[in-house]
């Protein structure tokens, strides 16, 4: 769902092509594709902060880094980051003023098959990356990393040496306090802020012993 309320950006996977769409929640016009260019695979998508594009992994130029593009379809896509060889980047949320996304970094075709997934800030004004303090976690689990609607707060899920996943709030910048959100009984991801920035909602699943 974009910022605004307006629109939902999608994937679609017909077995050839991965592709993002842009559907108007107003009904008025039907479901536009919004990427063409690549080797057939454009997926992940996340909107900016003030609605007007959308960021995600795209192979288009041989790697799995990450570009934006205005939602409405004009203009080409631009470059935010890019992967190294064997490594892919996944855009999680962009800070409330737009000049930070977090992303995922890891090994695979996708996003991470082996090794770990570690959580990465790009900054928009320099287009410099560094870790997001030491959030890390098995390669089969993605952080789903968001920011807080005031941009103070990142929620974020890991493994981080447990047998299941967990969900924990960091401060942003990292000050290196953690505080665990879900029950050590759960099997827990995917947080959501609500728009006051006073709940968080995520799956849950209780872990069977």
């Amino acid at each position: 769902m974009s910022p605004d309320g307006t629109r939902i950006a999608f994937g679609s996977d017909d077995g050839k092509e991965v592709s993002i769409w842009i559907y108007e929640l107003s009904g008025t016009s039907a479901m536009r594709r919004l990427t063409f260019e690549g080797q057939g695979h454009n997926r992940f998508p996340v909107w900016s902060a003030d609605s007007q594009r959308v960021a995600f992994q795209s192979d288009r130029e041989g790697d799995l880094g990450i570009f934006w593009q205005r939602a409405d379809g004009t203009g080409t896509a631009e470059r935010l980051t890019k992967a190294d060889e064997g490594a892919a980047h996944i855009p999680e949320s962009w800070t409330p003023d737009g000049e930070r996304l977090l992303y995922n970094a890891g090994q695979g075709s996708q996003g991470a098959s082996s090794g770990a997934t570690a959580l990465w800030v790009l900054s928009l004004k320099d287009r410099k990356a560094a870790r997001f303090d030491a959030v890390e976690s098995p390669a089969t689990t993605l952080t789903g990393a968001v920011f807080s609607p005031d941009g103070r707060w990142v929620a974020y899920a890991s493994r981080e040496g447990r047998t299941s996943s967990a969900v924990y709030l960091q401060p942003f910048p990292p000050t290196g306090a953690k505080y665990q959100i879900s029950k050590n009984a759960d099997d827990a991801h995917h947080p959501v802020w609500s728009p006051d920035g006073a709940e968080l909602v995520f799956i849950r699943a209780r872990v069977l012993s």
